[in-house]
């Protein structure tokens, strides 16, 4: 009988040990976050926005993106892609590749070249017309290398799937004779239906110093095409009210003269105002700008910039004509102006609140945030800036509103490299 007791209390203290030893049951380890998801984490706005990522991850160097009629959103990446963005589908397609001169190694001449900015026709929905600003193929050879600006036609106006072959028509050329400063934005105005395009000064940096004082640098020669915004017809035609047509000492496709590197471009659709993001020099003491670009004013550059001083010197400006800019922020420890767009109600239901309706919302790249300036709708100045998101995974390189009342955003990551955190996105309200 004790046997039998012991053996059962020595039963039961085995069953309980080997309940006591059993391997506890865990839940399944969460995947880490994908790349996506910690961009979508990482960016921090105001209350009631929401950042969304539309396409990441196979769009290399993404640099200009523009809403086509046929609802679909296109942007064009510097090797010469031209993708289009379906809403339907939340898929992007290659629309085109072009053969164009670009170079994938910073610190090469050509390492600013490629395919930039992308336009639509007002008509586009019936003659299929499609304007870029590109750097096409050419040899080693600085007397060949140019940036266009021409016109093509796509296959099918109510949903491109290419480009017609022989289609391109050359409306303008821009030497280029050096890789750096190319410009590349352009946009229609809808206010006058006329083409402006944006023209790096085509200088290099370092030799600043050597020709900020030069009366013969481009950006204040108005026979160059350089460091300028130009402003053409839909047909390559100079308009007859451009403001240096008929002089013998100017280029009649000048609109506006005195920029350094003007790489973007966002034009009012109310207003027709014109507005461009200057890339300011590299010194911690410079500065970068958003200019309100007027007919026939000079920015300044190479002589003057930031808040009307002189390059170099501390001392103000040495240009009576240099237009002063509307939004300015000095260097520091790196920036680079994107001018975006000056927000206006879409009336679809998801627009921003009221106190965002008039004003702009521009982005650094290498700062990575994006601000919003309180414009006077009077006579247009800025009252304010408020920051408004930051965080972003790649730097904003092209901002635009969407027919929805979203703001979209191109994101590049890399240093004339493709980079994986290069992405197309949104900002929405929730």
């Amino acid at each position: 009988m004790r046997f039998r007791t012991l053996f059962g209390v020595s039963v039961a203290l085995a069953a309980w040990t080997a309940v006591m030893t059993r391997p506890v049951a865990q839940e399944p380890a969460k995947p880490a976050p994908s790349a996506k998801e910690k961009a979508v984490q990482s960016v921090r706005m105001p209350p009631g926005f929401k950042y969304e990522v539309l396409a990441m991850g196979d769009i290399p160097e993404p640099l200009f993106l523009q809403f086509a009629p046929d609802g679909r959103l296109w942007f064009t990446g510097r090797r010469g892609h031209i993708w289009a963005y379906d809403f339907k589908t939340g898929t992007h397609e290659q629309i085109a590749k072009l053969n164009v001169c670009w170079e994938p190694t910073p610190g090469r001449e050509a390492n600013e070249r490629g395919l930039h900015g992308i336009e639509f026709d007002p008509a586009y929905l019936k003659n299929g017309r499609i304007y870029l600003h590109y750097a096409p193929w050419a040899p080693t050879n600085a007397t060949a290398w140019s940036n266009r600006v021409s016109r093509f036609t796509v296959d099918n106006p109510k949903r491109a799937t290419a480009l017609k072959e022989g289609s391109e028509k050359i409306l303008l050329t821009i030497p280029s004779l050096r890789g750096f400063h190319q410009g590349g934005a352009m946009a229609i105005n809808p206010r006058d239906g006329k083409l402006y395009v944006t023209a790096g000064d085509n200088n290099v940096s370092s030799d600043t110093q050597k020709f900020w004082d030069d009366p013969t640098n481009p950006p204040q020669v108005l026979s160059a095409l350089q460091g300028k915004v130009l402003r053409i017809n839909l047909d390559g035609s100079i308009p007859s009210d451009n403001p240096f047509k008929g002089r013998a000492d100017a280029h009649p496709a000048v609109y506006s003269y005195g920029h350094r590197n003007p790489y973007t471009i966002n034009i009012d659709h109310v207003t027709g105002n014109v507005y461009v993001g200057e890339v300011g020099f590299d010194r911690k003491e410079d500065w970068e700008e958003v200019n309100w670009v007027r007919p026939g004013k000079n920015y300044g550059w190479p002589r003057c910039m930031g808040t009307n001083y002189a390059t170099y010197g501390n001392v103000p400006c040495p240009l009576p004509d240099a237009t002063a800019p509307w939004i300015s922020w000095i260097h520091e420890g790196g920036a680079n102006a994107t001018s975006g767009p000056v927000y206006r109600p879409a009336k679809k239901g998801h627009d921003f609140p009221a106190e965002y309706h008039g004003g702009m919302f521009y982005a650094d790249w290498v700062r990575k945030w994006v601000r919003f300036a309180t414009v006077d709708p009077v006579d247009n100045h800025v009252i304010k800036t408020e920051p408004f998101a930051r965080g972003f995974t790649a730097g904003i390189i092209a901002m635009t509103e969407g027919p929805d009342g979203a703001v979209y955003l191109l994101e590049y990551g890399g240093w004339f490299t493709g980079a994986a955190s290069d992405k197309l996105s949104r900002i929405v309200r929730e």
